[in-house]
């Protein structure tokens, strides 16, 4: 099962030990095969830095932590669909550029969508629940 995480995801799977972060922890074990791009990292580092204001050393680590687990690819930053807000368009061009099945999110403005071609958007929770479905 391939999967792009979105920003929320992360940065939520590193604090707290909710949905996110067994969805984390089953990529780690590789039960999902995780997509990043590279603005998608960008995004990473700037949330741990500007928002929770976590040293360099500590956003070096997490961000490498995440480089271990995921796959990078490179997106051309052409993908316009999200309206409401065109950040969110990295994790769908990445979710096409790495053929996933599913984006992880917790974004209202993604998970309106539903689906994107071939790709579903789905909470974590949903993602748990399918995940377990699937090694049943």
């Amino acid at each position: 099962m391939k999967a792009v995480f979105d920003t929320n995801i992360l940065v939520s799977a590193i604090f707290w030990r909710g949905s996110p972060y067994r969805c984390l922890l089953a990529a780690q074990a590789g039960l999902v095969e995780l997509y990043v791009s590279p603005p998608i990292l960008a995004e990473l580092v700037r949330v741990l830095q500007d928002k929770f204001q976590l040293s360099p050393e500590w956003v070096d680590e997490v961000v490498g932590a995440v480089r271990g687990v995921a796959r990078v690819v490179e997106i051309s930053g052409t993908v316009h669909v999200v309206v409401d807000d065109p950040s969110d368009d990295k994790f769908i061009e990445t979710a096409q550029m790495a053929n996933v099945e599913y984006l992880v999110s917790g974004d209202h403005h993604l998970l309106t969508y539903g689906e994107l071609g071939e790709v579903r958007v789905v909470t974590a929770r949903m993602f748990l629940d399918i995940l377990s479905q699937s090694s049943q």
